[in-house]
């Protein structure tokens, strides 16, 4: 069985069977450290039964293989060339093709040389070639003809060839010439506004245009429909609401950049922004209704404390910060107003003084499981035990710890092989923080391709039952919650934002004593 290896530096090691981990910390088996590029735990290559694999870790810079962007996680071939970082290089060699190679040569060496003119494969002198003869005069006369017929028709064919390709080159320049179009490589991104954000007042577009020299205009178009273009540098207009009422239907509207060159032709640019659009006037509410409402909200007060103050606008705008958080580059929009609702109503729940202090007891066993051990973003690991315990690790049926995850689950899974003799209930957190990283590592690289947020709303799912649930969303699962269907993912979507929001925004739900998570998360940024 031939040795796989790796080549980097100068060095290589031989794989095995173990995980190799990839990155700029001195502790990892590769490690780059004078490559600010390469992410502190970049990427692992780890032997499958069908292979090696290599998996980028959500590097902050990317890694690709063969010039080729890798997301998530694919086989290794021959010969790969895996780029961390945009600068430093991993060569892979499964050792399959020096093995063939010598195998090949070896057979070569024993192998018989063809033999030389005159001699057979034994090397005795080989039988003499007989030209064969005429049996007359008349013969050799009209052997002779032939040979004179043959060498006019040679000539006539080669003249033949000869006019067929000048005319080829001919016929190709004049075909070049009279089809060549200016080819214009490029290519155009929008930086303002933000996928997810609602339009409420006029608002400039800005793009990033690359390549310029051959670009004559650039046209901004929503629902396919031109609404403003520019000709120039910085290539950039301004969209009213007020000039689109019709655009205040509560659905999320692309807006994209098409781009036409000299020739006129035209490109229309991917990776469109979603915008929704506030047009609509409110209308003052009358005395009486004033009224009502605060008869309503003294009714509901418990369950409305911590969404009082705050509205659908403020909810989204704290929701877009939040999965800023998260490096995985993916695009979603958040501006669902039916999601946006559901998340509001439900930040009354975490809206409750003191989660702070509580969870400043677990930071490092948390930092720890999820950075330091699993390279998942620190976010996902106090948001999700926001989300699922609020940092009271008291056991509630089945469940217990900061996660809520069940003994036997953790168990019959394996994540709890790191946990030595604790279990999920000690007081230090240790364990459920490192059974709970480990899952959620093998939700978010293995099934999910690096998304955490789809792998918060799988929680509770084996991986097995993620995939399949996967499975049946579609390719673009940009648009969060009309992808997501089914009420116990779309309640943990809900609860996953609400608490997300709720402890990175608590003066904004009055809690005054409590500051953001991120203080506790920041430093392994």
């Amino acid at each position: 069985m031939p040795d796989a290896k790796l080549k980097f530096s100068g060095r290589e090691i031989v794989l095995g069977d173990r995980l190799i981990t990839c990155g700029r910390a001195s502790d990892n088996d590769i490690a780059f450290p004078d490559d600010s590029n390469v992410s502190r735990y970049h990427a692992e290559i780890e032997k499958r039964p069908d292979g090696y694999w290599v998996i980028d870790l959500n590097s902050s810079n990317g890694t690709t293989v063969n010039g080729e962007k890798l997301t998530g996680e694919r086989p290794l071939n021959d010969d790969d060339k895996i780029v961390l970082g945009r600068s430093s290089e991993i060569e892979f060699s499964s050792g399959v093709g020096a093995e063939a190679a010598a195998s090949k040569d070896a057979k070569g060496k024993g192998a018989a040389r063809a033999p030389a003119t005159g001699q057979n494969v034994s090397g005795q002198p080989a039988a003499p070639v007989v030209a064969a003869t005429p049996a007359a005069a008349g013969g050799i006369a009209t052997e002779a003809a032939a040979v004179s017929g043959g060498s006019k028709n040679l000539l006539l064919i080669a003249g033949i060839l000869c006019l067929v390709a000048v005319l080829c080159v001919v016929g190709s320049a004049a075909a070049y010439y009279f089809t060549r179009k200016s080819k214009c490589d490029s290519t155009a991104t929008i930086t303002k506004p933000e996928n997810g954000d609602t339009i409420g007042n006029p608002t400039e577009i800005e793009a990033n245009v690359q390549d310029t020299g051959c670009v004559a205009k650039v046209v901004f178009t929503i629902d396919g429909t031109e609404v403003a273009s520019a000709e120039k540098e910085p290539y950039t207009a301004t969209i009213d609401p007020k000039d689109f009422p019709e655009l205040a239907d509560g659905i999320d509207h692309p807006l994209q950049i098409v781009l036409i060159d000299l020739d006129g032709k035209q490109t229309p640019q991917p990776n469109p922004v979603l915008l929704a659009f506030e047009t609509r006037a409110v209308a003052k509410p009358s005395p009486s209704t004033e009224i009502a409402t605060v008869n309503s909200n003294q009714q509901n007060q418990q369950t409305t404390q911590g969404s009082a103050n705050v509205s659908l606008l403020d909810v989204q705008q704290m929701t877009v910060g939040v999965v800023k958080q998260f490096k995985g580059g993916f695009s979603y929009n958040v501006s669902n107003k039916q999601f946006l609702q559901e998340v509001q109503k439900r930040t009354a729940e975490f809206a409750v003084e003191g989660y702070f202090d509580r969870a400043a007891q677990y930071r490092d066993a948390i930092n720890v499981a999820y950075v330091r051990e699993q390279n998942l973003d620190a976010p996902l690991g106090f948001m999700l035990a926001m989300s699922r315990s609020k940092f009271l690790p008291a056991k509630q049926g089945d469940s217990e710890g900061l996660w809520q995850m069940s003994t036997k689950f953790v168990t019959d899974n394996g994540y709890n092989g790191l946990c030595g003799t604790e279990t999920l209930s000690d007081p230090s957190q240790n364990c459920a923080a490192k059974a709970s990283a480990l899952y959620m590592k093998a939700l978010v690289y293995s099934v999910f391709d690096g998304d955490e947020v789809y792998a918060a709303a799988a929680f509770g799912k084996s991986p097995a039952d993620a995939s399949a649930w996967k499975a049946t969303l579609p390719a673009n699962r940009s648009d969060v919650w009309n992808v997501i269907k089914t009420a116990p993912e779309r309640e943990q979507l809900v609860r996953f934002f609400a608490a997300a929001i709720v402890t990175e925004n608590p003066q904004k739900f009055g809690l005054k004593k409590d500051h953001p998570l991120s203080e506790l998360y920041r430093v392994t940024q």
